[in-house]
């Protein structure tokens, strides 16, 4: 099967699946029209609805608005990974239709993944790769609110001057 073929392929699937996604969330949100279900409703059909709009590669308009630094992600695998997985536990609530399709979403994207290691190319013109070409964990020390974190995001112990366990120049609060 040709490289081409392998995407029009996965991206068919990809909205198939999301489109089904999609109809279950929006079955067991009628079905049970409570508070929080709704809200549950509400924000996974979000999620899924941009999952499918990346899926379909389009409306470009929207596409535009969506392709910013903040949800560059979204255009990644492991940023589709990760909210497949989320919509996909939100999914394993929803009784036997919803533990069906999260079970289908989680088999296609391991699926896809699968496939891209056999096949690259694909895997490449389907996923975003970082868009930084060096970019790798290479046990980096960074900073969280004053709080100072090694490699693993494993907490060090110390603090910053200016954090409300850091010394204070106003005097104890106690």
């Amino acid at each position: 099967m040709g490289t081409k073929q392998l995407v029009r392929s996965f991206r068919t699937s990809s909205v198939i699946v999301y489109l089904l996604n999609l109809a279950v969330i929006i079955h067991w949100t009628i079905g049970f029209p409570i508070y929080l279900n709704v809200l549950i409703g509400v924000l996974t059909s979000l999620a899924t609805i941009l999952m499918l709009l990346v899926a379909m590669n389009g409306p470009r308009t929207l596409l535009n608005v969506i392709d910013s630094p903040r949800f560059s992600f979204l255009f990644t695998f492991r940023g589709r990974y990760i909210m497949d997985l989320l919509v996909s536990l939100f999914l394993y609530a929803m009784h036997t239709l919803g533990i069906l399709m999260a079970t289908i979403t989680l088999g296609m994207i391991f699926g896809i993944r699968f496939a891209g290691v056999k096949h690259p190319e694909a895997f490449r013109v389907l996923f975003r790769q970082t868009a930084d070409p060096t970019f790798e964990d290479d046990g980096t020390v960074y900073t969280d609110a004053g709080d100072t974190y090694d490699d693993g995001g494993t907490y060090d112990g110390t603090y910053d001057e200016n954090t409300v366990e850091g010394p204070s120049t106003t005097g104890d609060r106690r």
